[in-house]
């Protein structure tokens, strides 16, 4: 019988360490806890958070809801073909913690992904990604529980509608399913090796380190990711902060031509977009493709005034614009100010829209 608490603190569970509490609290440990849980009258008559390592989550309020903790643990290898490796990894483990291990193994393509916090649950909710890299390149199928017809079922990588920062987990299947597990595809490391090192910091540190770019290792490029983000992230053991708050904005390039001008200092770099339109009377499927700016959200904060900016007990990280800080005692509702502060004064100065990667609840 699964173990349902009532009136329990969610402080432990979010990075931004909000303290606000749940009605009803339970954690999942296995797939029969779960098949146990949605059989429950509090499962059926309450609404319901999944929550995974709560590093993406702002808490804004006490919750009159049935809080799920998803803390399924293990991996396996499912197959080899060639040089690729298949490894089934269940949805409570450390996604970081997943990446390194592949790594001590020889396995690369996870090495960009080092170091970004929360569990593999999330990892293809919100299609997690750093420096070059996404989730969607590495992740070969996803595996639920259907809440409402209590089966397991499975989406290959190509039915999972991933795009920038989304997925089908995050609109047509939301609260539908509890994800159990995520296989992720790497590949053995050999002389075909080519690291993604196109980011500026990278290959800064190439440079300092007089390493050859084109026959550097997995494991370097990992060491090399982790560095950068210990100098320039907050300790997130010592203050709250869900690391990196928005999304990097995508503009149109008409927009961004005229922006230019005014701030020829912007970072940003092209992006390919595709559209799909469907013709019903004769079926016919026309695709486009263009391409749009992604400009740097944090540079753009920055500009705002906002780098290093505190108030009250909320603030940015004076090394990082991008990055909200609970400074201590910070409330839900008060990071989420200071947050809409810093949208409005971005759009007022750039006619730009910054949309939070954190999940405010």
């Amino acid at each position: 019988m699964i173990d349902i608490h009532k009136h329990i603190s969610l402080k432990p569970y979010n990075t931004f360490a909000v303290d606000v509490q749940a009605d009803f609290f339970v954690e999942v440990k296995n797939e029969q806890d779960i098949f146990d849980l949605i059989s429950t009258d509090v499962f059926a008559t309450q609404p319901r958070l999944i929550l995974g390592g709560g590093a993406n989550i702002l808490f804004t309020k006490d919750y009159e809801w049935l809080v799920v903790k998803v803390s399924l643990l293990g991996k396996n290898i499912v197959k080899e073909e060639g040089n690729m490796v298949y490894v089934q990894v269940w949805a409570g483990e450390n996604r970081h913690e997943i990446m390194m291990r592949s790594l001590q193994q020889w396995y690369v393509w996870g090495e960009n992904l080092v170091s970004i916090p929360g569990n593999v649950w999330s990892a293809p909710v919100g299609n997690i990604g750093a420096y070059g890299k996404e989730a969607k390149d590495i992740i070969s199928a996803v595996e639920w529980i259907d809440i409402a017809t209590k089966e397991k079922k499975t989406r290959s990588n190509s039915q999972c509608a991933f795009a920038y920062r989304d997925s089908i987990f995050k609109h047509e299947l939301k609260d539908t399913i509890i994800i159990t597990a995520v296989t992720f595809v790497f590949q053995k490391q050999s002389s075909e090796y080519v690291p993604n090192i196109q980011y500026k910091d990278i290959q800064e540190h190439i440079t300092l380190a007089e390493k050859n770019p084109t026959t550097i290792s997995a494991q370097e490029v990992a060491k090399i990711i982790i560095t950068i983000r210990e100098g320039k992230l907050p300790d997130r053991t010592k203050i709250g902060t869900a690391w990196s708050f928005f999304k990097n904005p995508v503009i149109e390039k008409e927009q961004f031509e005229s922006l230019v001008v005014k701030y020829p200092q912007l970072k940003w770099n092209e992006v390919l977009t595709t559209t799909w339109t469907l013709e019903t009377i004769n079926w016919k499927l026309e695709i486009k493709n263009w391409k749009l700016i992604k400009l740097s959200a944090g540079q753009l904060i920055e500009l705002a005034g906002y780098k290093g900016r505190t108030e009250w007990s909320v603030g940015t990280y004076e090394k990082h614009a991008l990055i909200i800080v609970n400074r201590g005692g910070a409330s839900g509702p008060a990071i989420r100010a200071f947050a809409q502060a810093i949208q409005q004064k971005v759009f007022q100065l750039f006619w730009v829209k910054l949309e939070p990667e954190v999940i405010i609840m």
